[in-house]
């Protein structure tokens, strides 16, 4: 499954489906009401191994979590995961994005984004219904004409 992840470095949104009501601990940030719905968070992997290592880690364990998301992929389902493999961190700028939007709302101040120099910033996004990428896609192209922003589907379905 992850071989069709790219190599390259690059800016991801993975998106999660939680299909009821949950209580979770996320960290030190505390615990959290996981309302069923789509979450949305916003990531990159600048580092060794790229999006290919960054989002394997994301699908494959939730046993021993590291970052925010791999608290809250314990009760919701990766979806699909949109991304580009643009040289620069799109983070603030895709957060942005989906904070402006109508039909998301921020479920967890300060989630994901630790070094955000933002205090009540957050790089998860609430939906209640399945975000679209077409809709994402345009408004990443308004800011950044150039950019190429890719989905792709995971095969994972229950």
């Amino acid at each position: 499954m992850h071989g069709n992840l790219p190599e390259e470095k690059g800016t991801y949104v993975l998106i999660a489906s939680a299909p009821r009501m949950k209580r979770v601990e996320i960290g030190r940030l505390g615990r959290f009401d996981i309302p069923p719905g789509f979450y949305a968070y916003v990531g990159s992997a600048f580092g060794a191994g790229g999006l290919r290592a960054r989002l394997g880690h994301h699908l494959e364990s939730t046993a021993r979590p590291h970052w925010h998301i791999d608290y809250l992929l314990r009760v919701a389902r990766p979806v699909e995961i949109w991304l580009s493999t643009a040289p620069w961190k799109l983070e603030p700028q895709w957060a942005g994005l989906l904070e402006a939007a109508p039909q998301f709302r921020v479920p967890i101040p300060g989630f994901g984004c630790s070094d955000s120099p933002r205090r009540r910033a957050s790089h998860l996004f609430y939906s209640s219904r399945r975000p679209r990428f077409r809709w994402f896609q345009q408004r990443a192209a308004e800011t950044s004409p150039a950019l190429v922003v890719k989905r792709l589907r995971l095969s994972q379905q229950g």
